[in-house]
This record gives C-alpha cells, structure tokens and sequence, in this order.
C-alpha cells in the first residue's frame, strides 16, 4: 500500500477500511468496537473539510469584496477631500490637518546680486 501523506488520502483510506470492515461484518464481529471510534473520526475529518471549504469560499468572496470596495471608497474620498477645499478653501493651511496639500503661492527667486566688476588689467604701454 502506498504512503498516506495528505489529509484527504488518510480519509480515503480509513473510508475504505471501515467499508472493508462492514463489508465483512459476519466474520469480524469482534471489531465493531474499533470500527466505532474511526468512523467518528472519519466524520469529524469530512466535517473539518467542509469547514475548511467554506471558510475558503467565504475568504474568496471577501476578497472579492474588497477589491470593490477599494474603488468606491477612493472616489468617497475624493468627493470628501474636494468638499474641504471648497469648504475651507485651496489656499488654507488647515487642509494639511486633512492629509491635503494646500495651494501655496510662488515664492519668486531673487536674482541673484551680481558679482563686483572685475577691473580691468591695465596693460603696460610699450615703447
């Protein structure tokens, strides 16, 4: 017999085993009392499986749900960032309490004061 490695492959195998065992009830009739307590396990096990089924339709059907709630809730956000500027204005510094970059004005550059002239180099007269 082949090595029993998975979950499912160790319920397959003791499902078969209880049905051999049934199926030969008349010439084991001493077992009965370890047939019993696998086949409760056997139940607990396929119950554990649809559990676990379950709980991964359900984690499948939250993701589901939140891949569309991540756009609507972006666009809720958007409406509501937009109603605070126009609320308190594009220009206001509260809006940074908001997470929201107020419109700032331009600082102009300063030019720069030139550099002092250079004077000239006086070039010898030659004779």
């Amino acid at each position: 017999m082949s090595e029993n490695t998975s979950f499912a492959d160790f319920l397959t195998d003791w499902g078969s085993l209880i049905t051999a065992v049934r199926n030969n009830e008349e010439t084991l009739p001493d077992l009965e009392g370890l047939v019993a307590p696998l086949e409760g396990l056997l139940g607990q096990g396929r119950s554990l499986v649809a559990e676990k089924a379950a709980a991964r339709a359900l984690l499948s059907e939250g993701s589901k749900r939140s891949r569309a709630l991540v756009p609507e809730g972006r666009a809720a956000a958007s409406r509501l960032r937009y109603a605070l500027k126009v609320h308190f204005g594009g220009h206001n510094e509260k809006l940074v309490e908001f997470g929201i970059a107020p419109l700032r004005t331009r600082r102009l550059r300063q030019p720069a004061d030139p550099p002092p002239p250079t004077p000239l180099l006086e070039v010898p007269e030659t004779e």
